[in-house]
């Protein structure tokens, strides 16, 4: 005869109503008793667990002036003021930090400029150092938790994207100028002795998170969001699942450098900069035209694009040059991953209206497959921020229960 562990069975039942509840909003027991398969009884002792741990809150039931008699149903949700989650987007130059509560409600952000790998002549400096890094990760944390007047001790986990590959560890390889390993910098490491979970992911990898689940490709389980600044990246799902790859480099796009008309991974920011520069230098901008009065030393892409359009004589060159490259760079990544969609990500991407048709037409006539769908993301320069944030709450759910219950005891 099989005896079963009542205690291991309780704190699975338990795991299981808290990760149903997770992003269930507001609900009843019986909701959870049909997703889960868990009986009234097992449910209700689940949940009056959960709301002595501190995890739920059971919301006022009375029942409505005018309605039946009766006993209302008893209604729930997860208390978003349980703990702190933080997602850091740890880039070469700024870092951003998004403190948000244990919903993902957002209730801090915060930026500000570090020095990076190479100095603005765009030289390797020589003074740089691997903790310079993580204090600028430490610093960014505990400057959003106090926007809020809370601690470290508030923070269940944290999530930090880096411009880098990044295993399944945490890890990143070595590169020649030594790029990645201060980009990475040991963050992991260093948060993790801090913090009860840390999850660092490459930056396009957590841009394909937040697109995932707050953005475009919700619902979608084959796709890739490609961030398009300066450099491309991209962070790749299949099958549902990130996919990272032995070292990282799954979403790295290292082989476009390989590809004619490309040569690299310079992403449309950097060519409508060098675009715009040339024509201001060769005076191919009229004097009458907004452009004309850019600094060829101050430009800003998403204010370049906000306005431009296929019937302005000036833009329309620049946003063919842009079409034809988004459409091969997606005709390459249609090939490697077989998507059903491409999400185009990045503060540029609301502008690239125009530019997203054309290379949605060339890809079209390109492909031997179904062609994937080509949109631009509604998330801004925030999405490696809160990409960052939704795998600080997956990885909070992991052991955000046994961590409760531990200091609960204590």
């Amino acid at each position: 005869m099989q005896f079963i562990d009542v205690g291991l069975r309780h704190r699975a039942s338990t795991s299981a109503v808290l990760e149903f509840a997770w992003d269930a909003g507001v609900f009843r027991a019986d909701h959870v008793m049909a997703a889960c398969g868990l009986t009234r009884s097992t449910t209700l002792s689940a949940l009056d667990t959960l709301i002595e741990i501190g995890l739920i809150r059971e919301l006022d039931s009375s029942p409505a002036t005018g309605t039946r008699l009766g006993r209302p149903a008893r209604r729930f949700e997860l208390r978003g003021d349980a703990g702190l989650v933080i997602g850091v987007d740890a880039g070469n130059r700024y870092f951003t930090a998004v403190a948000a509560d244990l919903t993902g409600v957002v209730v801090a952000r915060e930026k500000f400029e570090v020095p990076g790998h190479y100095d603005g002549a765009g030289t390797i400096r020589d003074d740089r150092s691997y903790q310079e890094r993580r204090d600028a990760a430490f610093r960014a944390i505990d400057d959003v938790l106090s926007q809020v007047g809370r601690t470290r001790n508030d923070v269940i986990a944290v999530g930090v994207g880096i411009p880098a590959p990044v295993d399944g560890q945490g890890r990143s390889p070595s590169h020649s100028a030594g790029f990645w390993q201060y980009m990475n910098a040991g963050l992991q490491e260093a948060l993790a002795q801090v913090f009860p979970a840390v999850r660092l992911e490459n930056d396009a990898a957590l841009a394909a998170v937040a697109e995932g689940t707050l953005g475009e490709a919700r619902g979608c389980d084959h796709f890739v969001a490609m961030l398009s600044g300066f450099r491309l990246g991209s962070g790749v799902f299949m099958e549902g699942r990130l996919v990272r790859g032995a070292q990282g480099g799954v979403g790295e796009l290292e082989a476009l450098r390989y590809v004619a008309d490309l040569g690299g991974t310079w992403g449309l920011g950097d060519l409508t900069v060098k675009w715009i520069r040339a024509a201001l230098e060769d005076g191919r901008i009229p004097a009458e035209h907004p452009w004309a009065e850019l600094s060829p030393d101050d430009l800003s892409t998403q204010r370049l694009l906000a306005d431009a359009r296929m019937s302005d004589p000036v833009a329309r060159p620049l946003l063919e040059e842009l079409g034809a490259k988004l459409g091969l760079v997606c005709s390459v990544i249609a090939r490697f991953y077989d998507p059903e969609r491409i999400v185009v990500c990045g503060s540029m991407a609301g502008a690239l209206g125009e530019v997203i048709e054309m290379a949605q037409r060339q890809l079209s006539a390109e492909a031997e497959l179904e062609a994937p769908e080509i949109v631009a993301s509604e998330l801004g320069g925030d999405v490696v921020s809160l990409g960052a944030v939704s795998a600080a709450r997956e990885a909070a759910l992991e052991i955000v229960l046994p961590l409760l219950s531990e200091r609960n005891t204590l």
